[in-house]
């Protein structure tokens, strides 16, 4: 036993303390000395506390980040009944030919090509226009502009005679209802994009463009 143990075990004596109490109150002397129960005691509640605050400034930036991605989804994807701007189609156009596409539905039957669009949900009084009928099918799709459906019948046109080539010729209809600032008559409105012309125009509830 050490000189200070003995002096202090000597002293709570004379006091007439029992022998446990003694013990306890060397303990505590102890753990006070060393930093021991009540500094780590408090060390831990820094540590959770600061953990606390990085996972809430964790949780705020993936919020922040949720509300930006949002609103930059809001302007092109349509909530509830709402339209889209019909300039978003073009663009879409481009994005869709990036890489070669799939077209599903393959056939020179005219008919047979109107009745699968139909079946695919296109307006039941689109036309394929008459000049387009001679002309040899690439097949069928529909393409999502941003959330509205565009249908899609592919042409292949050749060039006049004594000119080299041909070029395919791309007819999309997609509802009125489904769009704003829309063409509002039969006389096409023309617009140049990324080396793309794209002429629309109106008859009734149905918008035609021909994207060459």
């Amino acid at each position: 036993m050490s000189e200070l143990r003995k002096q202090i075990r000597d002293h709570y004596a004379a006091q007439s303390l029992p022998s446990e109490k003694v013990e306890a109150v060397l303990r505590d002397g102890r753990a006070a000395a060393s930093g021991g129960e009540s500094k780590s005691s408090g060390d831990d509640k820094i540590v959770r506390l600061a953990s606390r605050r990085g996972s809430l400034w964790r949780v705020g930036l993936a919020l922040a980040a949720s509300v930006v991605l949002l609103a930059g989804l809001a302007y092109w994807w349509p909530r509830g009944g709402k339209t889209i701007e019909f300039a978003a189609l073009a663009p879409r156009v481009v994005e869709f030919f990036g890489t070669p596409p799939e077209l599903p539905k393959r056939s020179q039957d005219k008919g047979e090509l109107h009745a699968w669009l139909l079946a695919q949900g296109a307006p039941a009084d689109f036309q394929i226009p008459a000049k387009l009928l001679p002309l040899e099918s690439f097949g069928c799709q529909v393409v999502d502009v941003h959330g509205r459906p565009a249908w899609l019948t592919c042409f292949w046109r050749e060039k006049k005679p004594g000119a080299a080539g041909g070029e395919l010729i791309h007819l999309l209809v997609v509802r009125r209802s489904d769009f704003r600032n829309v063409p509002d008559s039969r006389v096409p409105q023309v617009r140049e994009l990324s080396g793309w012309s794209f002429a629309s125009w109106a008859e009734g509830d149905v918008i035609y463009t021909l994207a060459t």
